[in-house]
């Protein structure tokens, strides 16, 4: 295999691409050969991503969806199968939430992030493993997150969805295998869009949490999502990848 090429003429579907680790994994997929089509409501982020891509000759679209709603998601898949006939990895990796308790929040902002973070991806996997079991092979990554395993004040929604995506990632593995292969990334604190607002105190009091003392970049997720997209993972399925810098592995005594 031509490690250089890892996904030379797939096609990959990235949910989330115009900005933090949808946009360097559509980057990184593309520069290891496979046609990209990016989703997401961030036009202006989306568009500027498919024109990088386009640059270093790679192909790539951009499609304005809101995975929280079943007819854009039905689009989306249309779009990629329209544009290039065949779908042959998903990363489904949006996420939108609302902070707060139990006792907080309101069920609009609890509707919306189970929408987004947890409903989104059956949605995903509702329109577009079909495409994918008619060609009998696909790579099928969900971003999940480290609050699907650990408690953590005010994210009550949020780790609700990510839990949920633990449970679906084994289910769809299991309903789909051998054919398509299922995985999930448990990120830890990187710094993408979701973290805007945070001071630099802020930031590096959550990377001292971790005993490699840093929060990644979203290009250190992305060479997880090639990982797992490519067949460098041909014997995994359901699995719950952590990347974390030792987040949740480790209690930390000083």
């Amino acid at each position: 295999m031509d490690w250089t090429k890892m996904l030379a003429g797939k096609v990959a579907l990235i949910t989330g691409a115009a900005s933090g680790i949808g946009r360097a994994t559509a980057q990184l997929f593309a520069e290891h050969g496979a046609s990209i089509v990016l989703a997401d409501t961030n036009d202006v982020g989306g568009r500027q991503a498919v024109e990088n891509i386009r640059a270093k000759d790679r192909e790539a679209i951009f499609v304005r969806t809101d995975v929280g709603k079943m007819d854009d998601v039905n689009a989306m898949v249309k779009a990629t199968l329209d544009r290039f006939g065949r779908l042959d990895i998903v990363h489904s990796n949006a996420a939108s939430y609302a902070l707060g308790s139990a006792t907080s929040i309101t069920e609009s902002e609890w509707d919306r992030t189970q929408a987004v973070c947890l409903k989104a991806t059956w949605m995903i996997a509702h329109a577009a493993i079909p495409a994918m079991l008619t060609q009998k092979q696909g790579a099928f990554i969900i971003t999940a997150s480290v609050q699907s395993i650990r408690g953590y004040t005010h994210h009550v929604a949020y780790q609700a969805a990510k839990g949920g995506l633990l449970a679906m990632t084994r289910s769809l593995a299991a309903d789909y295998a051998p054919k398509i292969r299922v995985n999930a990334i448990l990120p830890g604190a990187v710094i993408t869009g979701l973290a805007a607002g945070l001071s630099a105190s802020d930031l590096q009091r959550v990377a001292n949490m971790c005993p490699l003392r840093r929060n990644a970049p979203p290009e250190e997720i992305a060479t997880v999502a090639l990982f797992l997209a490519s067949d460098m993972s041909a014997y995994m399925t359901g699995s719950c990848l952590v990347v974390d810098g030792g987040l949740t592995a480790v209690i930390k005594t000083e």
